[in-house]
Order: structure tokens, then sequence, then C-alpha cells
């Protein structure tokens, strides 16, 4: 057992043969682990074996399956299994699910051994079928199965067509990204597409700051999304950390987009680990023949296809499922698990991610200090390699030494003048920010207020650590009625950790951060304050806006 210490990095390490067969046998002198390139010793170790099946027990499961909605024993002696079957129904089609329905189908009847004890979750919340032996209850949970994608594979709107991947590039300050939808959004309506330059990526107004605006809704319904299903793991691997046996989640799913969303990533990883959790993935794509060809209707709404614009489809086309498939591997390789994709026998993955690793490692190393909070690289290694791969969470997130450093919170003087301008009318300017307003929908088709904060980052006043530009923005925005009431508010925060060439890059171009709010149409006032951390610095103003239904007038 590891004891609780703050500073204690753990790593699952799984070592397999050519075979992919799990190793057993090995001591903490066969392995190296490496934390940024730095080698650290090993101040913990155990090695673990899974809870698998006697072959004569399996076979005799198998050689006698039981009748249906017969609940099964565990053999005597044997620690009882616990498998969550995690649907991820809110990032995968129809008919990827309606195959992955009929591989857990084949599993339950085939792959269920006595003892086990199986669940059937989504991370919509829309089936909850708790852990039973009970087949006929998995069954029935499992029927129950539906699609319910949020953000279309198209994006939001038909033209220009910005995927949720695209979408991601342009938010993120790419600017092929952004060039292409820009050339693609002139050919929607047959206008000649201004060029895409870091200056004019920044500006307000005009064919690029519609396709930036286009692309930053989409994104926002994307991370909301990905968000609820990271949301949704987390809380199944909270549940399991009782149970009494081996524990598995079997996340199934088409895979999403998790950029900015690596620190709950790897806090879902933290927690697994704390629990003896699992986390093995399986790509519902099997195996993807997709080509970045668009379909006839979307080509007819196009006067042309520019060239700039096929060319991002045809480059970024690969990309984007790698990075859709990133954070299945990421559970996967930080809880000790596995990720079967590439195949379209899914009946078969299920059977292999069923159950946990037969034979596993846990390390622990005690990590140094830092000023600075962030990601830090991990590699493990053995000693004699042989002919083994060894599978371990490629990095952690280092938390800073003391928690007033890692949460850099404005004092408690500047808080309170942030309340207190929330409901001020005057204008404050203390660094740049321009506000604009556009009504958007939400996933559900309803309208929604989206308020784009644009910051002019070199008036900022960043702190430089370890390399590094460090700065965080609290963002309050609010809708006001006629009396002065609060309708609708939000709290957001933006936090800097910026290398110089990203720093530079952003002293031309600035930062947007984007807000929906939610209310019923009328005429409000929008408040936005923004504050810098620090000294406290303060940017607020208000604008009349309009919420009608469909569209919003300033």
């Amino acid at each position: 057992m590891f004891r609780a210490q703050t500073n204690l990095v753990e790593v699952v390490v799984v070592v397999r043969d050519r075979e992919g067969r799990a190793v057993a046998g090995l001591k903490r002198e066969d392995f190296k682990i490496h934390d940024e390139g730095k080698e650290r010793p090993i101040s913990a170790f155990s090695a673990e074996a899974g809870t698998r099946v006697p072959a004569v027990a399996e076979e005799a499961a198998s050689a006698q399956p039981p009748v249906s909605g017969e609940k099964l024993a565990a053999p005597h002696g044997l620690s009882p299994r616990f498998v969550a079957l995690l649907f991820d129904d809110v990032d995968i089609s129809p008919n990827d699910l309606n195959q992955t329905r009929i591989a857990a189908q084949q599993f339950l009847k085939d792959g269920m051994r006595p003892g086990d004890h199986v669940a059937v979750l989504t991370t919509s919340g829309s089936v909850n079928t708790a852990f039973t032996t009970d087949r006929d209850a998995l069954m029935a949970g499992l029927n129950k199965l539906q699609s319910h994608r949020r953000v279309p594979e198209s994006g939001i709107m038909p033209c220009p067509r910005i995927t949720p991947y695209q979408a991601y590039l342009i938010v993120s300050l790419d600017l092929l990204a952004l060039q292409a939808a820009v050339d693609e959004a002139g050919q929607c309506v047959g206008n000649e597409a201004p060029p895409v330059t870091l200056k004019t990526a920044g500006q307000s107004g005009g064919a690029i700051n519609e396709v930036r605006i286009q692309a930053e809704q989409t994104w926002e319904q994307v991370r909301i999304s990905s968000q609820g299903a990271l949301d949704a793991i987390e809380r199944v691997v909270e549940g399991m950390g009782k149970a009494p046996g081996a524990r598995v989640v079997l996340l199934a799913s088409s895979g999403f987009l998790a950029g900015t969303l690596e620190d709950q990533q790897n806090r879902i990883v933290d927690k697994a680990l704390a629990a003896g959790v699992v986390i093995n993935a399986l790509d519902t794509k099997g195996l993807w023949a997709g080509t970045p060809a668009r379909t006839t209707e979307e080509m007819n709404r196009l006067v042309s296809m520019p060239g700039r614009t096929r060319l991002f489809d045809t480059t970024a086309f690969q990309a984007q499922w790698q990075w859709m498939a990133a954070p299945l591997a990421a559970f996967a390789e930080g809880t000790g698990g596995a990720l079967f994709q590439n195949s379209n026998d899914l009946a078969a993955g299920i059977r292999q991610l069923a159950g946990a690793p037969e034979a596993s490692y846990r390390l622990g190393f005690v990590a140094e200090e830092v000023k600075t909070p962030g990601y830090r690289k991990l590699k493990v290694t053995l000693v004699s390699p042989h002919s083994y791969s060894v599978q371990a969470r490629p990095g952690y997130f280092a938390r800073a030494a003391t928690p007033q450093a890692a949460e850099a919170k404005p004092a408690p003087v500047s808080r309170e003048r942030l309340d207190d301008e929330v409901m001020a009318p005057d204008r404050v300017s203390e660094f740049p920010v321009t506000v604009t307003a556009a009504e958007g929908k939400d996933a559900d088709g309803a309208p929604v207020l989206w308020a784009t904060v644009h910051v002019d980052v070199k008036e900022l006043r960043f702190a430089a650590e370890n390399g590094h530009q460090r700065q965080r923005l609290t963002l309050v925005t609010a809708l006001l009625n006629q009396e002065g009431s609060v309708v609708a508010a939000k709290e957001s925060r933006i936090d800097f950790e910026l290398s110089e060439a990203t720093f530079r890059r952003l002293t031309e171009t600035g930062v947007n951060g984007k807000v929906f709010l939610k209310a019923p149409p009328g005429n409000y006032q929008l408040r936005e304050v923004v504050q810098e951390a620090g000294d406290g610095r303060i940017a607020a103003s208000t604008q009349t806006v309009e919420i009608h239904g469909s569209g919003a007038s300033q």
C-alpha cells in the first residue's frame, strides 16, 4: 500500500510481450522513471495481479450458460469482477452505436463470467442500469441506448462548413484553418475572400470576424459536450472506488475533442489510480475508411471549392480522428488499460477489454516542488527491455508548492471591487477590452446571447516564471433587465501559461473569451467586467442588447 503523500506521483505500468500478454514477475529494480527527462528514484512499488478466472472455470461457464435472467454467482474463492459498460452516446453516430450494442449483447451472452457485476451507463445519463448479475436487466439497458449527438460532424452552420476540429484550430489561432473557412465563406455568397494574417485575424467586423464567431460558437458547444462526457467518466470512476473486486470501466466512444480539458483528464486518471480502476477504451468507429470528400449537398452550397479549403480538408482529415481518439488513449495508457481500435470485430474488442490486466505494477516517485503548475512528461522504461513494450501514463499535472501559488487569487479587496463593478453603470478602462454581442442557438435550438470579449494582451501585466508568461483573467458577464435586476450571469476564467512564442503571437492578435447567456426575449443591459490577477485592474462596459429569438441587435 502507498502512504498518502501530496507530492507522490503514482504510475500504473503494464509490460507486454510480443503477443500482447501481460508480463508478471518484474521487480522495482527492473524499472526507470524519467520526469521531464530527469530520472527519479522509485520510492514506492507494488506488483499487482488481476482476478482472472482459471481456465477450468471459464470452460465450465461457457459449456453450461445460465438460462435467461439467471443471476451468476462467482466461483468459490475468486473475487468478483465489476465492469461498467459506459457508452459515450453524445459522441457516437446511430450506426456505430447499433454495431456496438450488438457486440455488447454478444458479450453478455458469451463473455459474462460467473460472479461478474456489470452496469450499462451512458455519458448523457439517459441509461443508468446499476451493477447487477442479471443479464435480462442488462439487455434491457442496452436496448434503451440511443445516439444523442449534440454537435453535428459538419458543425452548426451549413455554409461555411466548420467542423468541430476546424473550430478548435481556429480558436487556437491556426491561421490556415481560419483562411480555409474564410475562403469557403466567400464562395457561399460568391464574394472574394480577404487574406488572413495575424493582424486581420484579431480584428472585429468583416468576413473574418464572422467566421471566427461561428468557429467560437461551434467550439463552445463542442467543449460543453466534451466536458459533460468527462464529468460522466469521472462520476463512474468515483462510484466504483469501493467495489469489492476487479474494477473496469469499458468506455465505448467514437472519440471526442478534449483540447483545453487536459487537467480534468489527468484528474480522472489520478482518481482511477487511487481507486484501483482500470479504464479500457473501445473506438467504436471500427476499421475506419472515411474520406475527406464532401457530400453533393455540401458542394452545391458553394460557387466553387476554394483550393486552400480543399487542401485543408485533405491535410486535416487524419489529424482530426487522431485528436478525437487522444482522450481514449490517454485514459487507457494512464490507468494500465488498453485501447481497441481499427477493427470491425467490436465483439472481440469488448471481450478483450472487459477484464483488468492479468499483471501490472504500481510505481511511485516524489515529484519536486514547482513554482508554476503545469503538465510534465513522464517516461517509464525497463532496465533490460528485451522485446517487451511498456504501457504507462505519458505525463501528469504538477501542482504548485503552496495552494496560494497554485490559485493565484486576487486579493479580497480586488474581489470586492469585481463584485461591485457588476452592478455599476460606469465604463472602466484600466486595460483595453472590447465586447461584441450576437444571438445564437444552443444545442437544443433555443436562443442564447453570445458575448465575445476581446482583450489586448500586450496591455496586460504578465509574470515571467520558468520561461513562461503567466496571467489570469476573471470575466463576469451579466444581463440586467430594465429594472436593473440581474436576469442571467456567468463567471468564467482564462488562465495563461504561455511560451515565449505564443506570448509574442498573442500580443499581435489579442485573445478572445466567449460566454453565452440564456434569457427570455426582451431588451437588456449587457454588463461585462474583466479583472486581471495580481494588482486587480478592471475593465468594464455596458451596452444595450435585444433578444428576440432569431437575432440580437445592439
